[in-house]
Protein backbone atom coordinates (compact mmCIF):
# COMPACT_ATOMS: atom_id res chain seq x y z
CA UNK A 1 0.00 0.00 0.00
CA UNK A 2 1.36 3.42 -1.04
CA UNK A 3 0.60 5.11 2.29
CA UNK A 4 2.50 2.36 4.11
CA UNK A 5 5.81 3.35 2.53
CA UNK A 6 5.41 7.04 1.72
CA UNK A 7 6.83 9.66 4.09
CA UNK A 8 4.94 12.93 3.49
CA UNK A 9 6.38 16.39 3.98
CA UNK A 10 4.31 19.27 5.31
CA UNK A 11 5.63 21.81 2.77
CA UNK A 12 4.59 21.51 -0.87
CA UNK A 13 7.18 23.97 -2.19
CA UNK A 14 9.07 27.09 -1.15
CA UNK A 15 9.65 30.33 -3.07
CA UNK A 16 12.09 32.55 -1.24
CA UNK A 17 10.64 33.36 2.19
CA UNK A 18 7.21 31.97 1.27
CA UNK A 19 6.34 28.32 1.90
CA UNK A 20 3.19 26.66 0.62
CA UNK A 21 1.95 24.01 3.06
CA UNK A 22 -0.12 21.00 2.06
CA UNK A 23 -2.43 21.67 5.00
CA UNK A 24 -3.38 25.13 3.81
CA UNK A 25 -3.67 23.92 0.22
CA UNK A 26 -6.19 21.20 1.08
CA UNK A 27 -8.22 23.57 3.26
CA UNK A 28 -8.29 26.14 0.45
CA UNK A 29 -9.14 23.59 -2.23
CA UNK A 30 -11.98 22.23 -0.11
CA UNK A 31 -13.69 25.63 -0.23
CA UNK A 32 -14.12 25.49 -4.02
CA UNK A 33 -16.38 22.41 -4.34
CA UNK A 34 -18.18 23.41 -1.14
CA UNK A 35 -19.09 26.80 -2.61
CA UNK A 36 -20.19 25.27 -5.92
CA UNK A 37 -22.41 22.73 -4.16
CA UNK A 38 -23.81 25.45 -1.88
CA UNK A 39 -24.76 27.46 -4.98
CA UNK A 40 -26.66 24.49 -6.39
CA UNK A 41 -28.48 23.84 -3.12
CA UNK A 42 -29.41 27.52 -2.74
CA UNK A 43 -30.76 27.49 -6.28
CA UNK A 44 -32.75 24.31 -5.63
CA UNK A 45 -34.30 25.88 -2.53
CA UNK A 46 -34.88 29.15 -4.44
CA UNK A 47 -32.65 31.16 -2.11
CA UNK A 48 -30.68 34.28 -3.03
CA UNK A 49 -27.09 33.71 -4.12
CA UNK A 50 -26.09 37.09 -2.65
CA UNK A 51 -27.09 35.89 0.81
CA UNK A 52 -25.00 32.77 0.26
CA UNK A 53 -21.82 34.77 -0.38
CA UNK A 54 -22.38 36.91 2.71
CA UNK A 55 -23.00 33.85 4.86
CA UNK A 56 -20.10 31.88 3.36
CA UNK A 57 -17.68 34.69 4.24
CA UNK A 58 -18.74 34.79 7.89
CA UNK A 59 -18.77 31.00 8.20
CA UNK A 60 -15.18 30.77 6.96
CA UNK A 61 -13.99 33.64 9.15
CA UNK A 62 -15.59 32.52 12.40
CA UNK A 63 -15.23 28.82 11.56
CA UNK A 64 -11.45 29.08 11.44
CA UNK A 65 -11.43 31.15 14.63
CA UNK A 66 -13.70 28.69 16.46
CA UNK A 67 -11.74 25.68 15.23
CA UNK A 68 -8.45 27.13 16.41
CA UNK A 69 -9.86 28.28 19.74
CA UNK A 70 -11.31 24.84 20.53
CA UNK A 71 -8.01 23.18 19.62
CA UNK A 72 -6.06 25.57 21.87
CA UNK A 73 -8.42 25.03 24.79
CA UNK A 74 -8.32 21.25 24.39
CA UNK A 75 -4.50 21.34 24.56
CA UNK A 76 -4.23 24.30 26.90
CA UNK A 77 -1.27 22.89 28.83
CA UNK A 78 0.90 22.84 25.72
CA UNK A 79 -0.12 26.28 24.45
CA UNK A 80 0.22 27.87 27.89
CA UNK A 81 3.87 26.84 27.75
CA UNK A 82 4.28 27.71 24.04
CA UNK A 83 2.07 30.79 23.51
CA UNK A 84 3.64 31.78 20.19
CA UNK A 85 2.50 28.46 18.67
CA UNK A 86 -1.09 29.66 19.03
CA UNK A 87 -0.62 31.68 15.86
CA UNK A 88 1.05 28.92 13.81
CA UNK A 89 -2.14 27.78 12.17
CA UNK A 90 -0.26 26.54 9.09
CA UNK A 91 1.09 23.72 11.24
CA UNK A 92 -2.42 22.37 11.72
CA UNK A 93 -4.64 22.34 14.75
CA UNK A 94 -8.24 23.07 13.73
CA UNK A 95 -10.90 21.26 15.76
CA UNK A 96 -14.20 20.32 14.14
CA UNK A 97 -16.21 20.88 17.32
CA UNK A 98 -15.09 24.51 17.27
CA UNK A 99 -16.20 24.77 13.62
CA UNK A 100 -19.64 23.39 14.46
CA UNK A 101 -20.19 25.70 17.41
CA UNK A 102 -19.01 28.77 15.49
CA UNK A 103 -21.07 27.80 12.43
CA UNK A 104 -24.24 27.34 14.47
CA UNK A 105 -23.74 30.73 16.12
CA UNK A 106 -23.18 32.46 12.78
CA UNK A 107 -26.30 30.89 11.29
CA UNK A 108 -28.29 31.72 14.43
CA UNK A 109 -27.53 35.43 14.00
CA UNK A 110 -28.07 35.26 10.22
CA UNK A 111 -31.81 35.94 10.26
CA UNK A 112 -32.39 36.37 6.53
CA UNK A 113 -33.09 32.65 5.89
CA UNK A 114 -34.66 29.91 7.97
CA UNK A 115 -31.85 28.82 10.28
CA UNK A 116 -32.65 25.10 10.33
CA UNK A 117 -32.78 25.00 6.54
CA UNK A 118 -29.34 26.67 6.41
CA UNK A 119 -27.98 24.05 8.81
CA UNK A 120 -29.35 21.36 6.50
CA UNK A 121 -27.68 22.95 3.49
CA UNK A 122 -24.27 23.36 5.08
CA UNK A 123 -24.14 19.90 6.70
CA UNK A 124 -22.91 18.04 3.58
CA UNK A 125 -20.45 20.86 2.92
CA UNK A 126 -18.86 20.40 6.33
CA UNK A 127 -18.63 16.66 5.69
CA UNK A 128 -16.94 17.23 2.31
CA UNK A 129 -14.59 19.83 3.75
CA UNK A 130 -13.52 17.37 6.45
CA UNK A 131 -13.03 14.58 3.92
CA UNK A 132 -10.61 16.74 1.94
CA UNK A 133 -9.06 18.68 4.81
CA UNK A 134 -8.01 15.55 6.71
CA UNK A 135 -5.39 14.93 4.01
CA UNK A 136 -3.73 18.13 5.17
CA UNK A 137 -3.43 16.47 8.59
CA UNK A 138 -1.76 13.51 6.88
CA UNK A 139 0.96 15.66 5.29
CA UNK A 140 1.52 17.35 8.65
CA UNK A 141 1.79 13.88 10.25
CA UNK A 142 -0.37 15.09 13.12
CA UNK A 143 -3.49 12.91 13.03
CA UNK A 144 -2.41 9.34 13.66
CA UNK A 145 -3.48 6.72 16.16
CA UNK A 146 -2.02 3.84 18.08
CA UNK A 147 0.96 1.86 16.76
CA UNK A 148 0.01 -0.92 14.38
CA UNK A 149 1.56 -3.71 12.31
CA UNK A 150 -1.27 -3.66 9.76
CA UNK A 151 -0.36 -3.19 6.08
CA UNK A 152 -2.31 0.09 5.98
CA UNK A 153 -0.38 1.62 8.88
CA UNK A 154 1.37 4.89 8.04
CA UNK A 155 4.98 5.72 8.89
CA UNK A 156 5.51 8.72 11.15
CA UNK A 157 8.84 10.50 11.13
CA UNK A 158 10.74 10.35 14.40
CA UNK A 159 10.43 14.08 15.14
CA UNK A 160 6.63 13.88 14.70
CA UNK A 161 6.13 10.96 17.09
CA UNK A 162 4.81 11.56 20.56
CA UNK A 163 7.37 11.11 23.38
CA UNK A 164 6.01 7.76 24.56
CA UNK A 165 5.96 6.30 21.04
CA UNK A 166 9.48 6.99 19.76
CA UNK A 167 10.21 3.27 19.35
CA UNK A 168 7.32 2.70 16.92
CA UNK A 169 7.31 3.53 13.22
CA UNK A 170 3.83 2.68 11.91
CA UNK A 171 0.57 4.04 13.28
CA UNK A 172 -3.16 3.86 12.65
CA UNK A 173 -4.14 6.28 9.81
CA UNK A 174 -6.89 8.06 11.70
CA UNK A 175 -7.00 10.80 9.08
CA UNK A 176 -7.91 8.22 6.43
CA UNK A 177 -10.67 6.63 8.52
CA UNK A 178 -12.29 10.00 9.10
CA UNK A 179 -11.80 11.13 5.52
CA UNK A 180 -13.53 8.05 4.12
CA UNK A 181 -16.34 8.24 6.68
CA UNK A 182 -16.96 11.90 5.90
CA UNK A 183 -16.93 11.22 2.17
CA UNK A 184 -19.63 8.58 2.62
CA UNK A 185 -21.53 10.91 4.94
CA UNK A 186 -21.35 13.67 2.33
CA UNK A 187 -22.85 11.34 -0.28
CA UNK A 188 -25.66 10.33 2.08
CA UNK A 189 -26.55 13.92 3.00
CA UNK A 190 -26.60 15.05 -0.62
CA UNK A 191 -28.84 12.08 -1.41
CA UNK A 192 -31.21 13.09 1.39
CA UNK A 193 -31.36 16.60 -0.04
CA UNK A 194 -32.22 15.13 -3.44
CA UNK A 195 -35.07 13.16 -1.88
CA UNK A 196 -36.76 16.44 -1.04
CA UNK A 197 -37.29 17.14 -4.70
CA UNK A 198 -38.15 15.38 -7.90
CA UNK A 199 -38.69 16.56 -11.43
CA UNK A 200 -42.05 16.15 -13.07
CA UNK A 201 -41.87 14.33 -16.38
CA UNK A 202 -43.97 16.93 -18.16
CA UNK A 203 -42.62 20.35 -17.22
CA UNK A 204 -39.34 19.53 -15.50
CA UNK A 205 -40.30 21.67 -12.50
CA UNK A 206 -39.17 20.99 -8.96
CA UNK A 207 -41.88 19.65 -6.66
CA UNK A 208 -41.72 18.37 -3.08
CA UNK A 209 -41.37 14.69 -2.38
CA UNK A 210 -43.72 14.20 0.56
CA UNK A 211 -43.37 10.54 1.35
CA UNK A 212 -39.76 10.62 2.59
CA UNK A 213 -40.48 11.49 6.22
CA UNK A 214 -36.82 11.49 7.30
CA UNK A 215 -36.04 14.67 5.36
CA UNK A 216 -39.29 16.62 5.13
CA UNK A 217 -38.69 18.71 8.26
CA UNK A 218 -36.32 21.61 8.76
CA UNK A 219 -33.15 20.54 10.55
CA UNK A 220 -33.56 16.79 10.03
CA UNK A 221 -30.52 16.48 7.75
CA UNK A 222 -28.39 18.57 10.10
CA UNK A 223 -29.26 16.53 13.19
CA UNK A 224 -28.64 13.30 11.29
CA UNK A 225 -25.23 14.66 10.26
CA UNK A 226 -24.34 15.44 13.87
CA UNK A 227 -25.39 11.96 15.01
CA UNK A 228 -23.46 10.05 12.34
CA UNK A 229 -20.36 12.21 12.49
CA UNK A 230 -20.26 12.13 16.29
CA UNK A 231 -20.53 8.33 16.30
CA UNK A 232 -17.41 8.20 14.16
CA UNK A 233 -15.57 10.70 16.35
CA UNK A 234 -16.47 8.75 19.47
CA UNK A 235 -15.15 5.49 18.02
CA UNK A 236 -12.00 7.10 16.63
CA UNK A 237 -11.27 8.46 20.09
CA UNK A 238 -10.27 4.98 21.27
CA UNK A 239 -7.45 4.99 18.69
CA UNK A 240 -6.11 8.47 19.38
CA UNK A 241 -2.96 8.93 21.43
CA UNK A 242 -2.48 12.70 21.29
CA UNK A 243 -2.73 14.24 24.78
CA UNK A 244 -6.11 15.59 25.82
CA UNK A 245 -8.10 15.97 29.01
CA UNK A 246 -9.77 12.66 29.91
CA UNK A 247 -12.36 11.57 32.41
CA UNK A 248 -13.52 8.00 33.11
CA UNK A 249 -11.17 6.78 30.35
CA UNK A 250 -12.90 8.94 27.73
CA UNK A 251 -11.30 11.93 26.02
CA UNK A 252 -12.84 15.39 25.95
CA UNK A 253 -13.81 15.03 22.29
CA UNK A 254 -15.49 11.70 23.06
CA UNK A 255 -17.60 13.28 25.79
CA UNK A 256 -18.46 16.08 23.39
CA UNK A 257 -19.42 13.53 20.75
CA UNK A 258 -21.67 11.67 23.19
CA UNK A 259 -23.34 14.93 24.15
CA UNK A 260 -23.93 15.81 20.49
CA UNK A 261 -25.37 12.36 19.77
CA UNK A 262 -27.86 12.62 22.64
CA UNK A 263 -28.90 16.21 21.96
CA UNK A 264 -29.14 15.68 18.19
CA UNK A 265 -31.22 12.52 18.59
CA UNK A 266 -33.64 14.32 20.91
CA UNK A 267 -33.95 17.31 18.56
CA UNK A 268 -34.30 15.04 15.53
CA UNK A 269 -37.30 13.37 17.14
CA UNK A 270 -38.71 16.63 18.54
CA UNK A 271 -38.59 18.58 15.28
CA UNK A 272 -39.87 15.55 13.41
CA UNK A 273 -43.05 15.66 15.50
CA UNK A 274 -43.46 19.31 16.46
CA UNK A 275 -41.86 21.53 13.86
CA UNK A 276 -43.70 22.63 10.75
CA UNK A 277 -42.94 20.58 7.69
CA UNK A 278 -40.63 21.86 5.02
CA UNK A 279 -43.37 21.85 2.40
Amino acid sequence: MFLHTYHPQSILFTMGPVSIHWYGLFISLALIPCLLIAQKLFKAYKLSADKLYDLFFYLILFGVFGARLWHILSEFTYYSQNPLDIFKIWQGGLAIHGVLIAGILVIYFFKKINRLLLLDIFSPLVALGLALGRWGNYFNQELYGRPTDSPWGIPINLFNRLPDYQAFEFFQPIFLYESLWCLLLFGLLIYLHSLRFKKTSQQGSIVPLFHCSIVKNFGSIFFLFLILYSIQRFMIGFLRIDPQFSWLSLRLDQWMSLLLIIISAILFIFFGKKHKKLF
